[in-house]
């Protein structure tokens, strides 16, 4: 990484390009979240070892150094604390918000359709079956519906900004060895975040996953400083191999465990709960091939206007509507039966109404209606004040 001094100036250019690839992430995610709809065989996942969620990850850390580490650099330590706490705070009450959401979801369709087997689907039967206990797991975060346990993760990653950044300020090097130490932590003691009400740990581990988010803050530093990270031939290969071999192997459906039981299980398996190294090496060598390529070049010219820039600015509304409308369409898809008309029409909904909430909150339109509806009781307010009032006086003079 060819580095510049950190005092130099830093540019305040949003690079639309990371926005565009969230939003294709996030229609990726909404698609793969609606087990039995067809359109989810054509996602990333079905092509190589990394799927969106890995995307998400990788730019979530590239995001996060852009927000936060000029206020770093310039050692405001304490305001990035302070900003960094709102955001999981913000993060959090999403969760629980779409968590609560969902089970009421499932609650009215197995009403509807007199049906308990839709509570199994995401794990929402444990929540009304034990509803105390359920909701003490929803709101410590440790019991999670499936589908509906990123968030926490985020939450996790988010609070470790502040450290990660301040590492970072001293030397990169030095944060991301930390983060590998703890990388290699989760995977050979192993270590893992509580649940409950389960004796289970987290779904995605988040003392795994904070290896890939601190490379995306590292990669985001470099961009940041005004610099790159360089391209070499053999690197070039070596990744471009490895995407190929990927490819093959998926296409192939040759198993779980790239080395045929020759290594650890920890470094050769696919599964993707403790972002083993395959899927790791994988998003970032795509990553790689992707910042060299003519490609690159030819999305700096993507508008800010386009749908998936918009999406992907707009994040957290959208995935938090997104997961909802996923679920809606995967009650239906399981009530009903793959059906290739309803597939498209739940596919072209959820996106279109993805579309709409983007291009809304760019337009600052929920603010706007807030905002309209509080200056209309202000002024209802004041004019029944004006009624109310007793006669005053006519002043003589």
């Amino acid at each position: 990484m060819h580095n510049t001094p950190t005092s130099a100036a830093l540019p305040n250019a949003r690079d639309h390009r990371i926005d565009w690839l969230r939003g294709l992430a996030l229609v990726s995610i909404f698609i793969n979240h609606m087990p039995g709809n067809r359109f989810e065989n054509w996602t990333t996942r079905n092509f190589g070892f990394s799927d969106a969620a890995e995307l998400f990850v990788l730019l979530a850390g590239v995001a996060a150094a852009f927000a936060f580490y000029p206020r770093m650099a310039r050692g405001d330590h304490a305001g990035v604390a302070l900003k960094a706490l709102r955001r999981a705070g913000v993060l959090y009450g999403m969760h629980l918000v779409s968590t609560l959401a969902a089970v009421g979801v499932f609650a009215v369709a197995a009403w509807l359709f007199a049906n308990d087997g839709i509570l199994e689907l995401i794990g929402v039967a444990p929540v009304l079956a034990e509803p105390w206990s359920g909701t003490l797991g929803v709101m410590l975060g440790g019991h999670q519906l499936g589908y509906f346990n990123i968030l926490p993760l985020y939450v996790f990653l988010i609070l470790l900004v502040p450290l990660y950044l301040w590492l970072a300020v001293r030397h990169v090097g030095l944060m991301l060895a930390v983060s590998a130490a703890l990388y290699l932590a989760a995977h050979l003691l192993p270590i893992d975040m509580p649940n409950f009400p389960t004796d289970e740990g987290w779904f995605f581990n988040p003392f795994a996953w904070q290896l890939l988010f601190a490379i995306g803050i590292a990669l985001g530093i470099v961009k940041v400083r005004g610099a790159t990270v360089p391209w070499h031939p053999l690197a070039g290969g070596l990744a471009a191999a490895y995407v190929i071999f990927a490819l093959v192997w998926m296409q192939a459906d040759l198993g779980g465990r790239i080395s045929f039981d020759l290594l650890p299980m920890w470094v050769d398996t696919l599964h993707k709960s403790m972002l083993p190294p395959t899927r790791l090496a994988h998003v970032l060598a795509l990553a790689y091939l992707l910042v060299h390529s003519p490609l690159w070049g030819w999305l700096a010219r993507i508008s800010p206007t386009n749908p998936l820039t918009q999406m992907g600015r707009n994040s957290l509304p959208v995935f938090v509507l997104g997961s909802l409308l996923s679920m809606i369409g995967y009650i239906a898809l399981v009530h009903t039966g793959s059906q290739l008309w309803l597939e498209i029409a739940l596919t072209l909904a959820g996106v279109v109404l993805m579309t709409a909430l983007a291009r809304a909150m760019q337009a600052r339109l929920p603010a706007r209606a807030l905002s309209a509806v509080w200056s209309r009781l202000r002024r209802t307010a004041v004019t029944t004040v004006e009624l109310d009032a007793p006669d005053q006086p006519t002043s003589r003079r």
